[in-house]
């Protein structure tokens, strides 16, 4: 794809190692909500707990296996993370190539440069091994392959090894379609139907993967948790659209943090490619937005998706810039957010900067919670988080009984709820409940806070959280 013997080749490189670099600094930051969450299944379901039964989550097998293979190396989050800076490094090769098959090798080492920066994104949590960024890998190799293989006229197989890495990245995330979108667009152009069906019966192989070990594992219990219950809330209130524009709005301020500047100078990259390119970029970016709206919540790190393509984009448009000075002074607009962020990270105080970089001071404090679980705990004892802080279970190392982590399942399950106050109500309760959330914030019935208030007392107060213990 790139001959390694290439001068310009050293560039991108340079890049790669800059990328690793720039988030080497957050592998030992606390890990995220998602994160820690992510972490928890993973470890049950390696000790034994059968998937999205006792071991419940609303994502594909294949990010748990990815978590179960860091968590294998060493069961802390650092390994996480690492997967997060590696996971950087990938993408940012694989842009340089499209950019070089597309366009010509400087907009492929532009975009390695201005991804290996930029795609640190802080404020939408690309420092984070989040759902969005693990699919971004498998599909930005899938469209570096499918483009040698249209620009390059390579053997068959690369295209069929597009296709397998386009799978793997829906197996990663529902939402991430971008490499099977991209590479239908790129076999549709070339116009062969041998092609196609290559690139198509490879990506199947890790769906058709996925799908068996979901029937194997209880087809009920797969297809509500990977899709049911959220085509079940659909219009509700857990899931309609002023709940969304609520969501959008909410976070709204972040996105804009880390998007706008490069959408602006993206627009300016569009006429750099030509019309097979145009094709390919447009449908890489409706994949990445319409697999937001999958979503549905609008979280910062669900803009993670569309975040190469942007990139690759306003590589083009500073490449098209003929004036030296011009064109570093855009490039420069195009990471100047993140590196702001990084350079105020440096002169701050530890605790600031605890405070400013996502999830860490959370975590930390978390950290503080669970170590008083654990001193307060047998192994074999229960808890449940009240109602979101999943990572708690993680670094507690202790087994929730109530399957849903988060509250959005709480929000869209019609079941949920009841079977939370019948989990706190029953004999084999959890001995410990976290309210990191007010009771009243999650059954404004007041259902909970009486269930509560009749079955535990009064444990201990950590870091203003307040622990419950169970009643005799």
């Amino acid at each position: 794809m790139l001959d390694r013997d290439h001068p310009a080749v050293r560039p991108v490189l340079a890049a790669a190692v800059v990328a690793v670099l720039v988030r080497l600094p957050f592998v030992f930051t606390g890990l995220s909500t998602d994160e820690g969450g992510y972490a928890y299944v993973a470890r049950q379901w390696a000790r034994g707990d059968r998937l999205y039964d006792t071991a419940w989550l609303d994502r594909p097998q294949g990010l748990l296996l990815t978590y179960r293979a860091l968590l294998a190396i060493d069961d802390a989050g650092w390994t996480i993370r690492a997967g997060m800076v590696l996971g950087g490094a990938i993408i940012t090769v694989a842009l340089a190539a499209i950019g070089w098959l597309l366009v010509g090798r400087a907009v492929g080492i532009t975009a390695a440069w201005l991804y290996a920066v930029a795609g640190l994104a802080p404020h939408l949590e690309g420092m984070t091994l989040n759902g969005e960024l693990l699919a971004s890998i498998p599909s930005t190799v899938s469209i570096a392959l499918a483009v040698w293989w249209w620009r390059r006229d390579r053997p068959l197989w690369v295209l069929a090894a597009a296709g397998l890495c386009a799978g793997v990245a829906l197996t990663m995330k529902q939402s991430g379609i971008d490499g099977i979108v991209a590479g239908l667009v790129i076999v549709v152009l070339a116009r062969n139907v041998r092609a196609a069906v290559a690139f198509l019966a490879a990506a199947a192989l890790p769906l058709v993967a996925s799908v068996l070990h979901g029937i194997a594992v209880g087809w009920n219990f797969y297809w509500t948790a990977l899709v049911g219950y959220q085509l079940s809330a659909m219009g509700g209130d857990g899931s309609n659209a002023s709940t969304r524009w609520t969501d959008l709005g909410r976070h709204a301020g972040d996105i804009a943090l880390d998007l706008t500047l490069i959408l602006i100078v993206a627009v300016l990259g569009w006429r750099r490619f030509d019309r097979g390119g145009r094709w390919l970029l447009g449908a890489w970016l409706a994949a990445g937005f319409v697999g937001i709206n999958l979503g549905g919540s609008y979280w910062p790190h669900y803009f993670v998706q569309p975040l190469p393509a942007l990139v690759l984009l306003a590589a083009a448009a500073v490449v098209g810039i003929r004036s030296p000075w011009p064109r570093r002074a855009l490039a420069a607009v195009v990471v100047l957010p993140t590196l702001v962020w990084l350079a105020a990270l440096v002169p701050m105080s530890p605790g600031r900067r605890a405070d400013t970089i996502p999830y860490d001071a959370l975590a930390a404090r978390d950290d503080r919670i669970a170590a008083v679980i654990r001193a307060s705990t047998t192994p074999d004892d229960r808890i449940y988080v009240l109602e979101s802080e999943a990572y708690l279970y993680f670094a507690a190392d202790r087994e929730s009984p109530y399957p849903y982590l988060w509250g959005k399942p709480i929000d869209k399950i019609p079941d949920a709820l009841p079977r939370l106050r019948a989990m706190l109500t029953s004999p084999q309760r959890p001995a410990l409940v976290v309210l990191d959330t007010p009771p009243g914030a999650v059954d404004p019935s007041g259902g909970i806070a009486a269930d509560l208030a009749a079955h535990y007392r009064l444990g201990t107060v950590v870091e203003g959280v307040t622990i419950l213990r169970a009643n005799p």
